[in-house]
């Protein structure tokens, strides 16, 4: 017997959207956030799913966007199981604090020590237990043992605190022949995704799961995985999709998001990139007279260029975001702070991070898996397997026929 669950992030916060460490503080969803709950709701219900259980935690982000989901999916009726053991990870001294000025004031290599070390927790909470900041204080986990609330948490923690909650509760849910959808956050359920899939304490903190798009783990009796994959059609491209390139890649990348299929309306696409003119041309794709046209007419703006021509760009239109997402090609350690802090924290920006020629590796708000391409791979498959990251990570799903296109070097 094939067994089924769904996993789903939690859509994009206040705090996301300004830029703070949030960690068990109980923010709301942002307007984009309510909107990738019901588009994550729609996906599922054009692939049929049912459900019989589901678990969220007991923050309001990861309640109302499995309230999206079902209401979408006319299955509010659901039972729900809320537990603390499905929160972010506990954040520390960091919660409430905007990035940005997190890193200038410790650097950041430190925090990104912090954020992304799998068993180096930030700093205390400065209070300790008198902390405003600390969970005692509030009645939702008043029936909490002392040792469980922390005042700090490291990815390794999050994971020792969610598992007795899949093996106690849920695990034996889904064995049972039960139909799961669990709505939490970035870090428990990297805490399943690890333990699913036995990745690496090395590994394991740089896995990101994107926003409001389904993840759907196929298990076997012994609940042990058969494959996984993001849920979406063709349909669910929607968004108007603006580029600004400043290089040669531009020219590549734009050729394979068209060659490749996933773009299937060139005339859909705003394009800005004064070096890319034979693309433009090739692709019956008309430059826009300024970059500014182009964030105005678009909901997401692919990035391309060296790191000093992105964060130019991102400083130049920084005025006219509202809402964007923003997707830039990241190349070493450092580049996404230059990138956020040129948004100066008003956008989401999403990376895909290159390892190395042949393998990229989804960054923030991206996907979780390594994508591998053997060597000896044409041009034409690693430009698609990039276009795949980075459309997965700007929230479009890609089905399993795309994959294939977008594998086949054509």
């Amino acid at each position: 017997m094939v067994h089924r669950i769904a996993l789903i992030r939690h859509g994009e916060s206040v705090w996301n959207l300004e830029n703070i460490f949030t960690g068990w503080t109980d923010v709301d969803l942002s307007a984009t956030g309510k909107k990738e709950a019901m588009q994550a709701g729609k996906l599922l219900r054009t692939e049929g799913f049912k459900f019989d259980l589901a678990y969220t935690s007991v923050l309001k982000r990861a309640i109302k966007t499995l309230q999206g989901v079902l209401e979408e999916l006319d299955q509010l009726w659901v039972p729900v199981e809320k537990s603390w053991r499905l929160n972010e990870r506990h954040y520390g001294d960091l919660q409430g604090r905007n990035k940005a000025d997190t890193a200038k004031k410790f650097g950041d290599k430190q925090v990104h020590i912090w954020r992304r070390s799998y068993d180096v927790p930030p700093a205390e909470l400065e209070g300790g237990k008198d902390d405003p900041r600390f969970p005692g204080s509030d009645r939702r986990y008043a029936h909490n043992k002392p040792e469980d609330l922390p005042v700090t948490e490291s990815l390794k923690t999050t994971v020792e605190r969610f598992m007795p909650l899949w093996t106690d509760t849920i695990a034996p849910a889904v064995k049972s022949g039960k139909n799961v959808i669990i709505a939490a956050h970035g870090n428990s359920l990297r805490a399943l995704v690890k333990y699913l899939d036995n990745v690496s304490d090395e590994d394991i903190p740089s896995l990101e799961i994107p926003t409001g798009v389904p993840l759907i783990y196929e298990l076997d009796d012994n609940l042990k995985p058969i494959r996984h994959y993001y849920v979406g059609t063709k349909e669910a491209f929607k968004k108007k999709i603006g580029f600004l390139g400043a290089d040669g890649q531009a020219e590549r990348m734009t050729d394979a998001f068209v060659h490749h299929g996933v773009v299937m309306k060139p005339d859909e696409i705003k394009y800005h990139a004064p070096k890319a003119d034979a693309a433009i041309e090739k692709l019956g794709l008309h430059d826009a007279p300024s970059a500014a046209e182009v964030v105005k007419a678009s909901d997401v703006l692919f990035l391309f260029g060296s790191l000093a021509d992105i964060r130019d760009t991102i400083k130049s239109i920084k005025g006219d975001l509202k809402g964007h997402q923003i997707v830039v090609p990241v190349t070493k350690e450092g580049d996404l702070d230059v990138f956020q802090n040129a948004a100066g924290g008003m956008v989401r920006v999403i990376q895909a991070v290159p390892e190395d020629e042949l393998k990229w590796q989804k960054g923030v708000n991206a996907v979780g898996t390594h994508v591998s391409l053997r060597k000896g791979s044409s041009t034409a498959e690693l430009d698609g397997e990039i276009v795949k990251t980075l459309f997965e990570a700007a929230g479009y799903p890609i089905n399993e026929d795309q994959r294939s296109a977008m594998t086949a070097g054509g």
